[in-house]
């Protein structure tokens, strides 16, 4: 990994599909989570970000800005430990509930600002 790699900064963008009925557990559980993120060294923003779809469900966004990798490594750490704290499964959690996970880390494209 070169140097310049390191600092990047790196977006973690996660889409819900949540079914109404587990809109509630959802959002305590993310809220949860979010004591532990937001205060974070390298935390350069947080949205939690809702639409709203005829079918009932609703989608979620979450989107946090890290000013490093170094910063969102930490974060996992910080995320599994909670995760530890509640009891909680994430994965078994989606199952139970319905709920429809894309979890992934965006980089800002070269030569674009951001």
């Amino acid at each position: 990994m070169l140097m310049s790699d390191h600092h990047q900064r790196v977006f973690r963008i996660d889409r819900f599909v949540v079914p109404a009925a587990s809109e509630a557990e959802f959002l305590n559980v993310v809220a949860a989570i979010n004591t532990v993120l937001v205060p974070m060294d390298g935390c350069l923003q947080h949205h939690v970000l809702k639409q709203q779809e005829a079918s009932g469900d609703n989608n979620y966004i979450t989107l946090v800005e890290w000013a490093s990798l170094a910063a969102i490594q930490k974060a996992r750490e910080v995320v599994a430990a909670k995760h530890k704290e509640m009891n909680l499964n994430p994965q078994e959690m989606f199952k139970r509930l319905q709920i429809k996970a894309e979890l992934g880390n965006y980089v800002p494209v070269a030569g674009e600002s951001a």
